[in-house]
């Protein structure tokens, strides 16, 4: 096998590069977007409408990329971990623009003070995250909100806290936590 076969055997460095980087978009992307979507009255609905859409993409992009990708046999018989890494960029990256989508077309329904009724929180461990919650009574309801850790340390049971409830024209609804900053 002369070089220039070689040559046309692997795929273009630009793609290689790209793929490898979309797995760290994608990572990133996803941090940002749960991060968002931390206080939302149903954040997993989000994650599945907003992480299907990027997964569907993704499989669709990495089909229609197949050609310029997989010029070897070993690459096309391995398509799927390609496939994997492209649409974990993708997902990620659907998540964060559409926490951003959510949240840029919301208005504010609602700024009031309530009443905190517990606090817990869960430190940080091994494969586990810190966590620093409040429950606080909403009209009635219980809700559980996610806090920053000095914000937390500040509040106490019984306190009222300052609470922004946002209306989404998406249907994401959410609650912000006024003097709450990371």
């Amino acid at each position: 096998m002369t070089k220039k076969q070689q040559k046309l055997k692997t795929p273009p460095i630009w793609i290689v590069i790209a793929v490898i980087l979309s797995i760290f978009i994608g990572i990133f992307g996803a941090i940002v977007g749960i991060d968002k979507i931390r206080n939302y009255y149903h954040p997993y609905l989000f994650g599945l409408i907003f992480g299907g859409i990027g997964v569907i993409i993704g499989i669709w992009f990495s089909k229609k990329v197949k050609r310029y990708i997989a010029v070897n046999p070993k690459t096309k018989q391995n398509y799927v971990t390609v496939i994997l890494f492209i649409t974990i960029g993708f997902f990620g990256v659907s998540l964060m623009l559409g926490s951003f989508l959510n949240q840029g077309l919301s208005e504010i329904d609602k700024c009031d003070r309530y009443q905190v009724i517990n606090k817990y929180r869960q430190e940080s461990r091994f494969r586990q995250p810190e966590v620093n919650s409040l429950v606080v009574d909403l009209n009635g309801k219980q809700i559980r909100l996610v806090c920053s850790r000095n914000y937390w340390f500040r509040t106490s049971i019984g306190q009222r806290i300052d609470l922004c409830l946002h209306k989404s024209k998406l249907g994401f609804d959410f609650i912000s936590v006024t003097y709450d900053k990371k």
